[in-house]
């Protein structure tokens, strides 16, 4: 095994989500064409990969983040813990759904890679897979579209404009997401392969 792999995958899995911050951060202004531009790529994905085998629960992991993504930040925002800045009044953007869905899509790949450069098969070591890429890679991502001027925290404690409770809380979301569907695998039987694991392990 070739650790200059992996170190290639990391790099090039960082530049794109440099890439996609600064993307959001540049156009967030433009709400509404924001939000067409990811949701065109999402129904792109969701086109290619629709035919493939055991791509049931990435899709509904997809669907799930979206979704729950979008009633933790009715939490934030409505509770002032975050604002997002240049949304002509609203509670939060329209791209936001899409931009939780396409955080799914991006931690799958990496864990993805990893579960089988590695061979995790335990419930352990991908729920621990999951804690490390949910504290890392998303936390980056936020402080791209925070300097950026999309959003403001509240909390204090900030590394960069991202609260260490954020973080915290980024963790927990997509670990529990994580849990969900690892669960939801067993019950469909649908041996996804990174949700795929021996419950019991």
């Amino acid at each position: 095994m070739n650790p200059n792999n992996t170190w290639l995958f990391l790099t090039l899995q960082t530049l794109k989500l440099v890439a996609a911050g600064a993307v959001i951060g540049i156009f967030h202004e433009h709400d509404f064409a924001l939000m067409l531009f990811l949701a065109t790529l999402l129904g792109l994905d969701f086109f290619l990969k629709r035919r493939k085998k055991h791509k049931q629960i990435y899709f509904i992991g997809i669907i799930t983040t979206g979704v729950l993504g979008l009633l933790a930040e009715f939490w934030g925002v409505y509770n002032n813990h975050w604002e997002y800045h240049n949304i002509d009044g609203k509670m939060f953007p329209y791209w936001l759904v899409f931009a939780w869905a396409w955080a799914f899509k991006f931690l799958y790949k990496i864990e993805l890679f990893f579960v089988k450069k590695y061979r995790l098969n335990s419930l352990k070591s991908k729920l621990l897979l999951t804690v490390l890429v949910a504290a890392i890679f998303p936390t980056l991502g936020e402080m791209i579209t925070i300097y950026l001027g999309v959003w403001t925290y509240a909390w204090p404690y900030q590394i960069l404009g991202v609260p260490l409770y954020a973080i915290g809380l980024l963790v927990v979301f997509h670990t529990g997401v994580s849990w969900l569907l690892i669960h939801l695998n067993k019950y469909l039987k649908a041996e996804d392969q990174v949700f795929g694991v021996k419950l019991n392990s």
